[in-house]
């Protein structure tokens, strides 16, 4: 029989050999009495090695405490120049780091994906297994997000998108201005600021891209840009978005005809549209629902069907040219002179307001054609659209509580879209291969 001499030398032989763990940089032990240690001790003032213990602090971190170990940090005192220390253990801090990163991960993936913060709380509860303060997890999610830092950028294309978009933070209107480099497509600004006017525009674009090159704008036609872009950037040259002159004249109709447009009326929209777009199967089909309904003795009833049928048509279309990833294609310069000419020639057949706009689309004729002249240069703002849907949808333009924390969602939206990772590399592998690591040297209680 072991005598108890021999057992507490085994017991000694235990604590202090197997088990040692190594971190990849330096090797650990853990005391007979629960300290964790390094291998080489010294002195971090005078790298003397003498040196005596002086006691020890728990590690109170919930991870821990939730595993039932008990670790101890162990303190030192040097004899040679009387400093106080506590041994190294950045193990320790990597791995409550590791879970705290996790636990960030999760509540920045709950948010992108809509949850409210009462189901993410519960749900990050449920798969840690951990019981969490709302506020200690909310804490976690503002201050991982205003640790977001954005760099300046130093290089851009010169072709830029920009819009603003207006937000509600607790029922107060607020706008958040976006430049956004349509080249590399890289996110430049975007800000909040507490309106759209053109001296705050000004100001926003001349801190965003200066020391930048600025050669050209894609924006929509409000008649405010041209003249603040202009004072600011003298050379740069303007595209007017494509697809908010169509949506205008839409809106035009809409307000002459209501919701029910004629038919006669679409055909004319759609000759428009077919300006700098090519719409020639609309225009077609139109034609087509035009003869059946001049035959029909200008039947209302049959006129409603015909707008259906023609709604369903134009909705296959689009159908089709998601499945084959095609857009509609564009005109090129010659074509659009070509079919605006026509349509200038025959103004008067146009409705007043329609009129109106082929008036503007003639004084403003370069500013809707450069992106025929310059290949770099997109006929549309859907750039900025796209980045907008993205990061914001409808109902979360109204959420916000504070303008704080729309500052904080707009720094989150630009970083992450500029490829920055939000969401932790942390996975639950690594937390668990390091955590067996304590359970070897610590036995839970």
């Amino acid at each position: 029989m072991m005598s108890n001499n021999n057992n507490n030398k085994l017991s000694i032989e235990y604590n202090t050999r197997l088990p040692g763990f190594f971190d990849g940089k330096k090797q650990y032990i853990t005391s007979i009495d629960g300290k964790i240690k390094t291998i080489h001790i010294a002195c971090p003032q005078c790298q003397s090695s003498d040196y005596v213990d002086n006691g020890y602090h728990l590690v109170e971190d919930a991870l821990i405490r939730e595993c039932g170990l008990t670790i101890k940090i162990a303190q030192c005192h040097c004899k040679k120049c009387g400093t106080y220390w506590s041994i190294d253990h950045k193990i320790i801090d990597e791995i409550i780091q590791k879970h705290h990163d996790l636990i960030k991960g999760l509540l920045l993936g709950c948010a992108r994906a809509k949850l409210s913060f009462v189901k993410s709380t519960k749900l990050i509860e449920e798969k840690i297994g951990t019981s969490y303060s709302p506020q200690y997890l909310y804490e976690i999610y503002t201050q991982s997000l205003e640790a977001i830092k954005q760099e300046r950028f130093t290089t851009a294309s010169g072709v830029y998108n920009y819009d603003e978009q207006h937000l509600k933070a607790n029922g107060e209107e607020t706008c958040r201005i976006v430049i956004k480099d349509y080249i590399s497509d890289d996110v430049i600004a975007d800000i909040q600021t507490s309106d759209a006017k053109k001296e705050t525009i000004k100001k926003a674009l001349k801190t965003a891209l200066e020391d930048l090159p600025v050669e050209v704008f894609i924006i929509d036609m409000l008649p405010i840009y041209p003249e603040l872009i202009h004072e600011l950037f003298p050379t740069a040259k303007i595209q007017w978005c494509i697809f908010h002159l169509n949506k205008i004249i839409w809106r035009d109709l809409q307000e002459e005809y209501g919701r029910r447009i004629p038919l006669i009326q679409l055909y004319n929209a759609y000759k428009l549209f077919n300006i700098f777009f090519d719409h020639t199967k609309e225009l077609e089909k139109l034609a087509e629902l035009l003869k059946i309904f001049e035959t029909q003795k200008n039947n209302k009833e049959i006129e409603k069907e015909l707008r259906i049928e023609f709604a369903k048509f134009v909705k296959e279309l689009k159908k089709e040219r998601r499945r084959e990833k095609k857009n509609i294609p564009r005109r090129t310069l010659e074509e659009s002179e070509k079919i605006f000419s026509q349509i200038n020639q025959q103004k008067s057949l146009y409705s007043k307001k329609i009129q109106k706009r082929i008036i503007y689309i003639e004084e403003n004729w370069s500013k809707f054609t450069l992106f025929q002249r310059d290949t770099r240069v997109p006929p549309t703002n859907n750039g900025v659209e796209q980045y907008f849907a993205a990061t914001l949808s409808k109902t979360d333009k109204k959420d916000f509580r504070s303008k704080k924390s729309v500052t904080r969602e707009l720094n989150a939206a630009q970083a992450e879209w500029n490829g920055k990772k939000l969401f932790s590399t942390t996975n639950l592998i690594e937390i668990l291969s390091l955590m067996g690591i304590l359970f070897r040297a610590f036995q839970p209680t």
